[in-house]
């Protein structure tokens, strides 16, 4: 899961997502983001759930800055302030918490190469996240540099068309995280001429991705977004649908072919595991409308299985607490069936997140790992969510996060000054001392 930094703040840089457009100009905690994103890591170990931590980058990011104003760091960062503040919005955007975005996942069982492969996403479409490519790829080849079999792509070239934004976009199925897996790439974009603008991802780098991966043909699985929800603010697959092993949980109007798109995706994972069916939960409009999907970020939620088998339900707190706890009440049900193996629902508070449009499923990068990949990692880096980690973390970030955050605080030298002090830090502690890069 990734950890917020310093420069959390709200500046609406993304005109798609609806909680970040609502919640623009107002005032952000920056240590209370980051401390949210711990208690999550805390919960998903009460739950059995290893998770590793995915640290902040250097913001305001000055290689971008540099490219229109010169002198030292304080000067670029003063000059920006004056004349471009909103260049210096995106420079110092905290977006790379949000670690879906982060890369594409293949594990080892799944790939034609016996390699586990992770593809670090371009994010093109917004000059915010486009800033993070470069070092999310330093890091995650850091963090995977002794772990066997392990291979961490470049981004894939915007230039030809191919748009990507990671895990936010592709969903696994499988009766187990051991077995093989369905890879359903799901694309807003395909070159028709009614692909909405917004649409983020497009169906070359999904299948640019599936190739780099040595995917076969009958583990891939391509599915177009409905334009109309994408226009209503769903940028993401993982704002309206979330998978995990073997159950996808949808809304009807996610796909651009409605329930027979879902019906694709199951008929691909049964003639991929003959015998075995799919646990698809498709909510209807009538349940919940895209409208308070949207809001209540339901899909959003993260699906986790438990050492003994069940599942359990990360949601976000606001599907108790907008439209009369609505959205609660339809995970209840579902919680209640003995149709599918999900049976509690764990409500987290990542309010921070959340006004910039970010929930628990945003916050989460799968890497299904074997036993001796996973030790190899934790023999190189310390970034594995240890109560000793995160006790770690939780000292760096009440002695030195700032507190209180408005977007025109940016502008002060100071927090990059902050900003560089915490990766230090950051970098001792987990064994990651190239975090900082201008």
């Amino acid at each position: 899961m990734g950890l917020p930094g310093p420069t959390h703040h709200y500046s609406g840089l993304s005109s798609d997502n609806v909680a970040s457009t609502l919640n623009r100009g107002s005032i952000s905690n920056p240590r209370q983001a980051a401390l949210q994103g711990l208690d999550l890591a805390r919960l998903l170990n009460s739950l059995g759930i290893r998770a590793a931590i995915l640290p902040p980058q250097l913001r305001p990011n000055l290689g971008l800055l540099r490219k229109h104003f010169s002198g030292n760091n304080e000067s670029v960062i003063l000059q920006a302030s004056r004349e471009a503040p909103a260049l210096l919005e995106s420079a110092s955007s905290s977006s790379a918490m949000w670690v879906a975005n982060a890369a594409t996942v293949t594990p080892t069982i799944d790939s034609g190469d016996g390699k586990l492969h992770l593809t670090v996403a371009n994010l093109f479409t917004n000059l915010h996240r486009r800033i993070e490519a470069e070092d999310t790829y330093r890091v995650l080849r850091s963090i995977f540099a002794d772990v066997p079999g392990s291979m961490v792509h470049l981004p894939l070239s915007a230039a030809a068309g191919q748009r990507d934004e990671g895990a936010a976009n592709h969903m696994r199925l499988s009766p187990t995280h051991s077995d093989k897996g369905l890879h359903v790439f799901v694309y807003g974009a395909d070159g028709r001429a009614l692909d909405p603008e917004s649409a983020r991802q497009t169906l070359s780098a999904s299948r640019a991705v599936k190739n780099l991966h040595h995917i076969s043909d009958e583990q891939a699985c391509f599915i177009r977004q409905n334009p109309a929800v994408i226009k209503q603010g769903v940028f993401h697959n993982d704002v309206i649908g979330v998978s995990n092993g073997n159950v996808l949980l949808a809304h009807e109007e996610a796909y651009d072919r409605g329930r027979d798109s879902i019906e694709t995706i199951e008929e691909a994972y049964s003639a991929l595991h003959p015998g075995k069916a799919l646990c698809s939960l498709v909510i209807s409009e009538r349940e919940l409308s895209v409208e308070e999907a949207v809001h209540t970020y339901f899909f959003n939620s993260q699906i986790v299985t438990r050492p003994d088998g069940g599942m359990s339900l990360i949601a976000p707190i606001e599907v108790k607490e907008k439209y009369d706890g609505k959205a609660l009440d339809v995970m209840e049900r579902l919680c209640a069936s003995p149709d599918n193996p999900i049976d509690e629902v764990h409500l987290a508070d990542l309010r921070q997140s959340m006004r910039n449009g970010g929930g628990p499923a945003c916050l989460r990068l799968r890497a299904a790992m074997n036993e001796t990949q996973i030790a190899a990692m934790a023999s190189s880096v310390n970034v594995l969510a240890t109560d000793a980690l995160l006790g770690s973390l939780t000292d760096i970030i009440e002695s030195f996060y700032p507190e209180q955050l408005h977007p025109t605080d940016i502008g002060n030298p100071d927090l990059f000054h902050c900003c560089q002090h915490v990766l230090g830090e950051l970098g001792r502690v987990m064994g990651l001392p190239l975090l900082i890069s201008e």
